[in-house]
């Protein structure tokens, strides 16, 4: 995998520093941009809250290429609607010109000081859904004061255990041994959510949260890609009686069915990871009842 080091596209190599940019974002309504890719599951729980909260008039959105090849690109399809950028490094770039890192989405992208405003889906998220809450249309309490400590240690424990964990079964495995210990770890963690769901309409009870956005977009993904493409298939997701049917009740709110295409998801992970599907050929399947 490509990064930028101190400015310059190359491939993997140990950096002697990571630059990150800080999430400094200030409730203005058209002052933000949001660069995003509808396959990452990371740059989704940012677009969840974006739908859900109905943040669309505020907070402009577009599309990197779902295809892959020398990071991520804007093309003739998928342009770049504000600084006709050719590849989203170029956002870093311009907003550090010696950044040193991965480039990934989702960017927010400041108008007014020409600089990425936040990369960190996880504070975004959350800053999106506490701060900016008065420019909603929907206005959810998707942190309640009450349970915000709980929600933030989930959404800590879901990130390595689930959202990370199934890219540790199926992309970073290097051995039969690491790909079994991370798949056994999954599946156990998919069953303690299951009975967790087992009294819940959602993660924390009748009303959604910022914790169901974390979870969300990997149980979206899993049928169409994980479970086949990245050998996630020790158990069909739909073995799992109650988060299938918490995925499927999220998945047909209008806001969140908004932010999930799986052909877009399929043809980005079969395209783009060359590693594990050399001949880029993406499967005309699952059909997904629920799609």
């Amino acid at each position: 995998m490509a990064i930028l080091n101190k400015g310059v596209w190359t491939q993997d190599e140990i950096l002697e520093k990571v630059d990150s940019f800080p999430t400094q974002t200030q409730p203005e309504a058209g002052r933000y941009h949001l660069y995003i890719s509808l396959a990452c599951p990371w740059a989704n729980r940012v677009n969840l809250v974006i739908h859900y909260l109905g943040l669309n008039d505020a907070i402009s959105v577009s599309l990197v290429d779902p295809k892959m090849v020398d990071g991520w690109a804007f093309t003739e399809v998928y342009p770049d609607p504000l600084n006709g950028f050719a590849y989203l490094r170029d956002a870093y770039t311009k907003s550090k010109a010696d950044f040193s890192g991965r480039v990934t989405v989702p960017v927010l992208w400041d108008k007014q000081t020409q600089k990425i405003a936040s990369h960190d889906s996880a504070t975004l998220a959350l800053e999106l859904a506490e701060k900016w809450l008065p420019l909603a249309k929907n206005k959810v309490e998707l942190v309640p004061a009450h349970l915000r400590n709980e929600i933030l240690a989930l959404n800590d424990w879901l990130t390595p255990n689930v959202n990370r964990k199934v890219y540790n079964v199926g992309l970073f495995a290097k051995s039969q041994a690491e790909y079994d210990k991370h798949s056994q770890e999954l599946f156990e963690n998919l069953t303690a959510l299951d009975a967790r769901l087992s009294d819940k309409t959602y993660l924390f009870g009748d009303e959604i949260t910022l914790s169901d956005f974390f979870l969300f977009p990997t149980l979206a993904r899993f049928e169409a890609v994980y479970a086949l493409h990245f050998k996630c298939n020790k158990r069909p997701l739909t073995s799992f009686k109650n988060l299938y049917r918490y995925m499927l009740s999220l998945y047909h709110i209008p806001a969140v069915k908004a932010t999930i295409d799986i052909p877009h998801i399929k043809t980005h992970y079969y395209y783009s990871h060359v590693q594990i599907n050399p001949t880029r050929i993406v499967p005309e399947g699952p059909e997904l009842s629920w799609a």
